[in-house]
């Protein structure tokens, strides 16, 4: 295997712990106003494999390392479809189709095909990036498919290496020393108790235009879109159930920290922690004002690489088995919990010939109780998420949840 892709990294063995509880899984949808070529969309796809050789690979758990399997080839990363003029119902499955870990590719694309317009569906496991990567994956087929020139530098590093080594020695132990952040010390979770056998998908959309007119309205301090959304996701939180002391890790991406892993199609991401105290008198605006404020701090330190170097260090000096049981011990999913996936960059993601009405990024499905909110964002347009298992009452007590989230944003 040609790139040293046979080496698996520790946030991969990280995301495989995650599986015993969730599909570690990433998802996107892209919706178009036109038809896509078909033969410039199987050369996007060869090119993408090729670049990329680890798209052809599956992941072997006991030796923690990304295999070439003989047997594949880039027909069996894109699946076609047909469909009527309505196709929300293929979109849906197709997003929610499950990808096992050292059984299937870490890539499936469904192309599907209307009479007028055509959707793709995108699905990566999280083994092999997180929402950041995710995107990179999409800008570049989107530029083979376009035949233009690849305009971002092409990465092929998936090391943690590639962030921390800007570090210098003594700046690596005072990060490895520093305070840990505030987890939550109680195991919030919503109200559900009814399970289906396969996930559903929540979707709602809210005009970014709306989030930004507020950002600009505050004086006094200057909240981030992300900052907005959190605060509304808390106070709903607040509001629906009663909960006063909320902790949410908030994941950052830890490209931040360096220019040269900007690009980079792998895991790297650490968490922010927003702890906010709430009760009867909060305001929207005093849980936005503490949201800013904990996040500006914790954007100014490098205590969120804390954790992602103790996991590194541990993987590299100890065997997998032990590795396996510390981290079993040491990490858990939350069980309520929050992700933005950022904004799609409308100018790298862009298919020649054919415009896009809309795209976002969804993530991994969840068992009940647990829940996640997801946010990505596309042109004027943020899609909130849900990936959940949870059905009847649950699934409705879900779908309530997201639109009163809308509903602030809306009345701001």
């Amino acid at each position: 295997m040609s790139y040293g892709y046979k080496k698996g990294q520790p946030f991969d063995y990280m995301q495989y712990m995650y599986s015993f509880v969730q599909n570690p899984i990433i998802r996107g949808c892209i919706r178009f106003n036109g038809k896509l070529q078909g033969s410039k969309l199987r050369h996007a796809i060869e090119e993408l494999a090729l670049t990329y050789p680890i798209l052809l690979c599956k992941y072997k758990v006991q030796k923690g390392t990304w295999v070439t399997d003989p047997h594949a080839s880039c027909e069996n990363l894109l699946t076609t479809m047909s469909a009527k003029n309505d196709f929300s119902t293929l979109e849906i499955d197709s997003l929610l189709t499950s990808l096992k870990i050292g059984i299937d590719l870490p890539l499936k694309i469904y192309w599907i095909c209307g009479e007028e317009k055509d959707s793709l569906c995108i699905i990566a496991s999280h083994l092999l990036c997180d929402g950041r990567g995710f995107e990179q994956l999409l800008y570049l087929l989107a530029e083979l498919y376009s035949g233009t020139e690849i305009k971002e530098q092409i990465n092929r590093d998936r090391s943690f290496s590639q962030v921390i080594n800007r570090f210098s020695m003594g700046q690596k132990i005072k990060i490895l020393c520093s305070k840990a952040q505030k987890r939550s010390s109680t195991k919030l979770h919503l109200p559900l108790n009814e399970s289906s056998r396969t996930p559903n998908l929540i979707t709602r959309q809210i005009s970014i235009s709306k989030l930004e007119q507020y950002h600009s309205c505050t004086n006094e301090y200057k909240p981030s879109i992300n900052d907005i959304l959190l605060a509304a996701y808390l106070l709903t939180l607040h509001d629906m159930f009663q909960w006063n002391n909320i902790t949410i890790p908030c994941p950052v991406d830890l490209r931040k920290f360096s220019t040269d892993a900007r690009n980079s199609i792998c895991n790297l991401t650490g968490n922010y922690y927003c702890h906010i105290n709430l009760n009867d008198n909060s305001t929207f605006e005093e849980i936005c004002r503490e949201i800013t404020t904990q996040m500006h701090t914790q954007k100014n330190s490098s205590s969120c690489l804390k954790e992602p170097m103790l996991l590194h260090i541990l993987y590299r000096i100890l065997p997998l088995s032990i590795v396996k049981e510390l981290l079993s011990r040491a990490i858990s999913v939350p069980i309520t919990s929050y992700t933005n996936l950022g904004k799609m960059d409308e100018k790298l993601l862009v298919f020649q010939g054919v415009s896009i009405s809309n795209a976002f990024i969804a993530t991994a499905d969840k068992p009940v109780p647990y829940f996640q909110l997801a946010a990505s964002t596309y042109k004027d347009k943020c899609t909130l998420s849900v990936c959940t298992y949870a059905c009847g009452k649950s699934f409705d007590l879900l779908c309530s949840v997201v639109d009163k989230i809308c509903s602030v944003l809306e009345n701001l």
